[in-house]
């Protein structure tokens, strides 16, 4: 009797799984197949590429809450939200594999000739031969920090750089005359300054949201002449009902409602004012915006060779040179 109850258990498993199947498979005519009509869903994809440390949470997460919210008041389209590496998405490249939407930070030079256009929007960062195919959507900064208000004698003998992704702090330090000044992973150089090995520190907005939750309270000198600390968004759709779509969630990112929600993720916006003025470090920090980047698609060797001619500014040499590499905004 106990075997014959356990066939039969068996038996309905699989029954349930072939019923499953089934309805799955039938489903999936419905994927990609044109929105708008009843029963079927616009399935767009979105990658999401992490090259510098955000603030706090997920940039991922964030971008899944929008598309959410998206889906909301569009039933018929689906934005899927999934996590890059560079390398995984190089990798994915090479075997000609896109997504709809890339969000990215600055050096990506590969997606460069899929962008498209993007009619209406204008960011000198963003631009590819004069027109402009990526925008950002978040951004950070540099800043020097202190545990008091006087930065008077801020040098690189008593400064650290913290370094963190694949960012290019040296080009702020170069800035700010920090020739000499030690650079160190980010957690390091965050515990050294707060124990003393270093009276300032060359930080970015997650050292920002490390003191709030730390509850420590320090003062910060925001720098205004550089940041790459820019996350952009991309439309690389071929087809014209996916653009749309892409399209529309590009507009529900970049409006207020979402940019506001930037706080959840200790990110700036680059359009809006989200902190106030009891954001304390914070809005300090958002209410300077850099006067030169690197553009969102330059090739690892213009990378290299703003990094080094940083690191030849550190050590004596011309800043003009530098500012060559880079691209006035």
């Amino acid at each position: 009797m106990k075997k014959f109850r356990v066939v039969e258990t068996v038996a309905c498993l699989l029954l349930a799984g072939a019923l499953f199947a089934l309805t799955f498979l039938r489903a999936i005519p419905g994927l990609k197949s044109g929105a708008g009509e009843e029963g079927r869903i616009r399935v767009v994809r979105l990658w999401n590429i992490d090259t510098f440390e955000g603030g706090r949470g997920s940039r991922t997460a964030f971008l899944s809450r929008i598309a959410a919210a998206y889906e909301k008041g569009n039933p018929g389209a689906l934005v899927m939200v999934s996590s890059y590496t560079a390398e995984g998405a190089l990798a994915a490249f090479a075997e000609g594999n896109y997504p709809d939407m890339l969000s990215f930070g600055p050096g990506f030079s590969a997606a460069a000739e899929k962008c498209v256009v993007l009619d209406g929007y204008s960011f000198a960062g963003g631009e590819v031969a004069g027109e402009c195919r990526a925008v950002p959507w978040c951004r950070g900064g540099y800043a020097l920090f202190s545990l008091t208000d006087d930065f008077s004698d801020a040098g690189g003998d008593n400064t650290v750089v913290s370094l963190g992704g694949s960012n290019l702090p040296l080009v702020a330090a170069a800035f700010l005359s920090l020739g000499g000044a030690p650079a160190e992973e980010s957690v390091s150089a965050y515990v050294r300054f707060l124990n003393g090995k270093y009276k300032y520190m060359l930080g970015t907005q997650r050292d920002v949201c490390r003191f709030a939750s730390r509850g420590t309270q320090v003062y910060c000198r925001p720098a205004g002449e550089f940041s790459d600390l820019w996350q952009y968004i991309a439309v690389l759709a071929e087809g014209a009902e996916d653009r749309e779509i892409c399209g529309e969630y590009v507009r529900l990112l970049l409006g207020e409602e979402s940019q506001k929600r930037l706080t959840e993720i200790g990110m700036f916006s680059p359009y809006f004012d989200v902190y106030g003025a009891d954001g304390g470090l914070a809005d300090e920090m958002e209410r300077v915006t850099a006067r030169y980047t690197i553009g969102a698609f330059a090739s690892p060797e213009g990378l290299k060779s703003v990094d080094d001619a940083a690191k030849s500014v550190l050590n004596g040499g011309d800043a003009e040179v530098l500012k060559n590499f880079l691209k006035a905004i």
